[in-house]
């Protein structure tokens, strides 16, 4: 088990665009096996600021995640939506608490 902490922030007159590429791989990923959180967020006082936080069962269910086409689709245009700030590869330890909302 593994998770992802990563910050981008949104190019200048991006955020909508990447906000809707962003939904439509939340909506593909709510049906994935083996991620059972993948929670995108923005900051409150900088609404640029996008932050995601995506947990993954095994490395299986991450290489099955980074094969899917709308995967895919989401890097081939993350380039001109966003800069990546910073990517943390993140190990749990301890019980693990998830609910749905």
């Amino acid at each position: 088990m593994f998770a992802f902490m990563t910050h981008i922030r949104a190019k200048a007159g991006k955020r909508d665009a990447l906000i809707e590429a962003n939904s439509k791989m939340q909506a593909v990923t709510a049906n994935e096996q083996g991620v059972p959180i993948y929670a995108f967020h923005t900051a409150e006082d900088a609404p640029d600021e996008f932050y995601y936080y995506d947990f993954y069962a095994s490395q299986e269910s991450y290489d099955a995640h980074c094969a899917t086409p709308e995967f895919q689709a989401m890097m081939g245009q993350f380039s001109e939506l966003a800069d990546i700030i910073e990517v943390t590869k993140l190990i749990p330890f301890g019980p693990i608490k998830s609910q749905p909302v």
